[in-house]
């Protein structure tokens, strides 16, 4: 069995579920159409509201100034991971992991929400937390985050247009 995570752009165009596997939103704001592609939208599992909001704050403001990568701006502003993560912590966000892994275990799982890249995306930790409870169940992100070019807002012409996170990591990028 496999935990997968997609955005919703993603789904059903680039990244098909195979028949039987279960399809969660974990978005904290759903538009109607989440129901139609979804099973349903797990709430207790997006991400607190305080904290979406203000990793949005602080994406659209890089984004107004023309930084090269927004949501890695915002994503390490905010702490994103590391509240995320305490917020999963939580008697009522446990509950849900268990039951999401006791489902991964029956059939593969995807967890859908709006961001493209899982490097920051919530959804990424909490496959990863879902998957820490099981035996055998591995995590596949779609699109995969290490072919997503990373743009370094450097226009310098000796950067590689196609470069990615694989490509970044292996040259001692952070």
């Amino acid at each position: 069995m496999t935990v997968r995570t997609t955005y919703f752009g993603g789904l059903n165009s680039s990244f098909e579920p195979a028949d039987g596997d279960a399809i969660f939103g974990v978005v904290r704001y759903p538009q109607d159409f989440v129901e139609r592609i979804t099973d349903r939208n797990i709430l207790a599992v997006a991400p607190p509201e305080e904290l979406l909001n203000a990793y949005k704050a602080v994406e659209e403001a890089a984004d107004e100034n023309g930084e090269a990568n927004p949501a890695a701006i915002a994503w390490n502003s905010v702490d994103f991971e590391r509240r995320y993560r305490e917020y999963l912590e939580q008697p009522g966000p446990q509950t849900v992991i268990s039951e999401l892994a006791d489902r991964a275990r029956e059939r593969d799982i995807w967890l859908v929400c709006w961001e493209k890249d899982a490097r920051w995306c919530h959804r990424r930790l909490l496959a990863n937390e879902v998957v820490s409870q099981l035996e055998d169940i591995e995590v596949v992100h779609h699109p995969n985050p290490s072919t997503i070019p990373i743009d370094t807002g450097n226009d310098e012409s000796d950067d590689d247009p196609d470069a990615t996170l694989a490509d970044f990591a292996e040259a001692g990028g952070a």
